[in-house]
């Protein structure tokens, strides 16, 4: 029955010819991937041609104490949300171990610290800059730089002095906001609802 099968296909098909026809374009539905690219490689390419750590000082204005509480945010943030960051209760996704660090080394990685966590969609991070209790020229200097030079970093929404699980007195809780991509996905999520 096979054999009679193929004969009936090979004597239907005879005389006929291959239809010529163009190239067909392979349509790619997967462009989020092509944006988050084209937005991460924009954002890195800005940041190659300005230092990050412009404007800020190595001056400190205001001394704090060494076991002392630094907190600040942006007008906009709900009380709720900054009590949970005070709390501990976002859990850090990124940290900068700033022991052993110069005071013009510390600005610039701090920084950079921030505007990676921008990038990458990091929503609360930590600072570890010691207490400075050891030194007895300039206690809490780190410190002190760190609560002058966060409010001048545009993606720091919030800081506040750590808990005790995550270095207490000697870090620092520091809020980002939303980088550009993750607000397209989340406006995007939204209008699917």
């Amino acid at each position: 029955m096979a054999n009679n099968d193929t004969e009936l296909f090979r004597e239907l098909m005879q005389g006929v010819k291959p239809i010529k026809s163009d190239p067909v374009a392979v349509v790619s539905y997967g462009t989020e991937k092509t944006e988050n690219h084209a937005l991460k490689r924009e954002a890195a390419v800005a940041e190659e041609r300005t230092d990050p750590a412009q404007g800020l000082t190595d001056e400190v204005r205001e001394w704090v104490e060494p076991d002392g509480i630094i907190e600040w945010r942006r007008d906009g943030v709900q009380d709720g949300v900054f009590r949970q960051l005070k709390r501990g209760n976002y859990e850090p996704q990124a940290s900068l171990n700033m022991h052993q660090m110069r005071v013009k080394e510390a600005r610039v990685e701090v920084a950079r610290f921030i505007q990676d966590c921008y990038r990458y969609g990091v929503r609360t991070a930590v600072l570890i800059h010691g207490k400075g209790k050891r030194s007895a020229e300039r206690p809490a200097l780190l410190k002190s730089l760190c609560n002058q030079w966060l409010p001048e970093l545009e993606p720091v929404l919030a800081f506040h002095t750590a808990q005790r699980q995550h270095g207490g007195a000697g870090a620092t809780y520091v809020m980002l906001r939303k980088d550009p991509l993750s607000k397209l996905e989340n406006r995007e999520q939204n209008r699917k609802r």
